[in-house]
């Protein structure tokens, strides 16, 4: 049983796949990276309370970045980002969105912290299995989970944000398509 509570369990899904290239990946990764260790998140927790956060790669598959942390202050989302920086990226193979949320979701199922509100945020270029991801959509969204998504890269002239918005984000959620 889990003892502490927390006022988000956060799960980010970063886009490992071979279809992000190195500029994206560096995009996502640092991108990611400096949102956590800013003022404005450290302002946000200490008003809101401890966030735990996990980090994951994918593309067929999962593989964690950044273990389960509980943040609760600067320090400790300094040092959850500077993991995030240092962690390497691997998992070559296609992009498997709906497969990731599940992941997520069942990583969720071990976070460290009883979470008022459970979130999974996800990054990537991917319009792949759009079935697979609408049903891990239904699964979120029945269970309370809100998913957020950001747009990387994509196909000249389309906005990744669009499918993301269409396939993927739960009510509450947004999708936007990251400028930088």
């Amino acid at each position: 049983m889990v003892a502490t509570a927390c006022a988000v369990a956060l799960v980010l899904l970063l886009d490992a796949s071979g279809s992000v290239s190195a500029e994206d990946w560096r995009l996502q990764r640092e991108g990611t990276a400096d949102a956590i260790a800013s003022q404005a998140v450290a302002r946000i927790v200490e008003r809101e309370g401890a966030v735990a956060m996990t980090a994951i790669a994918f593309s067929d598959s999962t593989r964690p970045l950044v273990p389960w942390r509980v943040l609760d202050n600067p320090a400790a989302l300094s040092a959850f980002a500077g993991e995030l920086r240092a962690a390497p990226r691997g998992l070559p193979g296609g992009t498997a969105v709906g497969r990731a949320l599940d992941g997520a979701m069942a990583a969720l199922d071990s976070a460290p912290c009883a979470a008022e509100q459970e979130v999974i945020d996800i990054a990537t270029d991917g319009e792949a299995d759009a079935p697979a991801t609408r049903h891990a959509r239904g699964r979120a969204d029945a269970r309370g989970v809100r998913i957020n998504a950001i747009g990387i890269g994509g196909i000249a002239g389309e906005d990744p944000a669009d499918w993301l918005r269409e396939n993927a984000v739960t009510p509450g959620g947004f999708a936007l398509r990251a400028a930088g």
